[in-house]
């Protein structure tokens, strides 16, 4: 690929959210051309075609992927698939030596995101994880300020969120969710989490249910968890499916020397020894990327060299979310991560970029 052709790209899952991501890419300045897309729904892909105004090679079906890959001459791939499939897809497309932007999360259970993390190295591709919450403003100068030390040695930490989450369509099935509502939304908190304090989670226990207002389903919807992280941090992980009216959320940090929170845009310091509040600058530096499908197509034409999200956090969050879903599938016995390491003869030393 030369720098003044177009990235030619194509996608695997043209759904709502994916469609939204393939249309970032196509409209980016440093030139990408969709060439294809592989849907289950014929309709996905007509929709894709009239969003971006022309036309691009459709594969329909479920394997349909597979002859996309292999008829195609690409430089990148998007994976906008339901969650479990993710795993078979990102190592199709790196059988072709592609570029892989996937979407959160990356792949399910820590054995297999740890493969697919050796692989993606190995090839020299980029490989980004669609956690936009890297790239939001309030975010990423918490971890900057963290890691300074604005607040001390981190003690305590509280993660809500809560919205109307039913358990929509392939969500609400086992085979495809791998975590209902916990590895879903939840799924972009505990990166969040993990990636501002710049750690590896240590043990999870809790309690899942499956219920929607009043109704049980099949996948973990709601889930109540004590989290304990590598930094000796110590915290309360709350993910709720049916709260009317909307979302909400709520992230705290607690630190030695003070406190960050978050509310809308807004970063609030609170300085413990002075006693007080005040909100914290939050612009980002000038290069810094605007998004996971910038930082995606930047990265490929070699104008920035920071991967905000590569591969590796998608494995902490894995591990995180399957101490946390066999805590709650075990009546909320404390599982260890290194213990789930182990039985893919992985360590937390795996987990280190």
């Amino acid at each position: 690929m030369s720098s003044s052709s177009a990235i030619r790209f194509a996608a695997i899952g043209c759904g709502n959210a994916g469609t939204a991501r393939i249309c970032t890419l196509a409209e980016h300045e440093l030139g990408v051309k969709v060439v294809a897309g592989a849907d289950l729904l014929s309709a996905n892909l007509d929709n894709l075609a009239a969003r971006l105004g022309y036309p691009v090679k459709q594969y329909v079906g479920d394997q349909a992927y597979k002859k996309m890959l292999a008829e195609n001459e690409l430089d990148a791939v998007g994976i906008f698939t339901p969650h479990i499939p993710h795993y078979e897809h990102v190592l199709a497309a790196m059988q072709h030596n592609l570029h892989v932007l996937i979407e959160k999360p990356m792949v399910c259970g820590s054995a297999n995101a740890l493969e697919v993390t050796k692989l993606m190295r190995e090839s020299g591709k980029v490989g980004i994880v669609h956690y936009q919450r890297h790239y939001e403003p309030k975010f990423a100068k918490a971890r900057e300020l963290i890691q300074k030390g604005l607040i001390g040695d981190i003690q305590r930490f509280f993660v809500y969120m809560a919205q109307d989450w039913p358990g929509q369509t392939w969500r609400a099935e086992p085979e495809y969710s791998g975590g209902g509502q916990i590895n879903d939304s939840g799924s972009h908190y505990l990166d969040i989490l993990l990636w501002m304090l710049d750690t590896l989670p240590r043990s999870a226990e809790g309690h899942t249910d499956s219920f929607y207002n009043g109704k049980r389903g099949k996948v973990e919807f709601n889930g109540s968890f004590n989290i304990e992280l590598e930094n000796d941090a110590v915290g309360r992980v709350v993910f709720l499916a049916d709260i009317p009216g909307g979302f909400i959320d709520d992230v705290r940090i607690i630190g030695s020397e003070g406190s960050l929170f978050f509310q809308g845009d807004r970063l609030i310091h609170f300085d413990a020894k002075k006693k007080s509040y005040h909100d914290m600058p939050t612009t980002l530096a000038k290069n810094y990327p605007s998004s996971p499908c910038d930082n995606f197509v930047k990265l490929i034409r070699n104008k920035v060299r920071i991967n905000r999200v590569p591969f590796i956090f998608g494995c902490r969050v894995a591990l995180l979310t399957e101490a946390m879903l066999r805590s709650g599938a075990q009546g909320g016995r404390k599982i260890i991560c290194a213990d789930i390491l182990k039985e893919s003869g992985h360590s937390l030393e795996d987990l280190l970029e």
